[in-house]
């Protein structure tokens, strides 16, 4: 016993601080190989979430990599502690230039995790439809770990940082899952057959071939303005993504209507009476 001690406190380097032994280096072997389960461990808990996400392996492997570089960062730093160096030292002399990495990668990171968030709980998916806090309209067409690819009314393309898709306010628009209400409006002048305005405006919705039929449009009469009697057509649509060009269609069905119909769009009108 006092020998397999001796061969184990043998001492193979010193220098200050700094000592390797043979039971240091039988440490360092069992840190290496302790570390190396955990990775295993934790890359198959990875896997298996990601079969019933179903995800593909590069949709979690960057969450991974970065957990396999921290596992890595905590068993290099017991092995510096098993050798006999002190870590505190290396941590306070660095302190200053990990304070301005932490704050240059800050948004890098952010973006990063919220694009695993994203990935994981699926809540945003390809081919959706959502409306930004700005107001501009995005279908959805590629999510990456930091950005989502998207494409507007305008066919232009829109990298979106994932951060902006976990802390600001989305509207979503799923898409191809169920009818959505929307609505035009417009003003006929005072004295028109309210009854036969009600009936043309539900007509030009049902003409357009994207409006519900199952769901018929509604007319209501909103308000008396100052100069017209305006009134509010509600229909229902799959058709989200595209919608103004429906209003606009829509909107051409009910000029027409009212034309063939006499029934009359008024504007704002001024009298100026001019005193000598």
């Amino acid at each position: 016993m006092i020998y397999l001690e001796d061969i184990l406190n043998y001492k193979l380097f010193h220098y200050n601080t700094i000592e390797i032994t043979v039971l240091s280096i039988l440490k360092i072997l069992l840190v290496i190989v302790v570390t190396k389960i955990i990775l295993a461990f934790i890359r198959k808990a990875f896997s298996l979430a990601g079969k019933k996400k179903k995800l593909d392996e590069s949709d979690w492997s960057m969450f991974y990599i970065i957990i396999k570089y921290f596992v890595y960062l905590l068993g290099f730093t017991y092995i510096l502690h098993i050798i006999g160096i002190d870590v505190t030292m290396l941590i306070a002399g660095s302190s200053a230039l990990l304070i301005g990495l932490g704050i240059g990668i800050k948004q890098y990171l952010y973006d990063l995790f919220s694009g695993m968030i994203l990935l994981f709980e699926r809540k945003i998916n390809i081919g959706d439809i959502i409306e930004l806090e700005d107001g501009k309209i995005v279908k959805i067409t590629d999510m990456g770990m930091r950005f989502s690819m998207g494409i507007d009314r305008d066919d232009v393309i829109i990298m979106i940082p994932n951060s902006l898709l976990i802390s600001d306010k989305i509207i979503f628009w799923k898409q191809n899952k169920g009818l959505s209400r929307f609505s035009v409006f417009v003003g006929v002048a005072y004295g028109s057959d309210t009854e036969l305005v009600s009936n043309l405006l539900v007509k030009a919705a049902l003409m357009h071939e994207k409006v519900s039929k199952v769901k018929k449009p509604k007319a209501w009469l909103k308000e008396f303005g100052d100069s017209s009697l305006n009134f509010q057509l509600l229909f229902w649509t799959q058709e989200k993504f595209r919608i103004e060009q429906v209003k606009s269609d829509i909107n051409f069905n009910i000029n027409k209507l009212f034309i063939e119909n006499g029934i009359t769009i008024p504007f704002p009108q001024r009298d100026v009476h001019l005193k000598k």
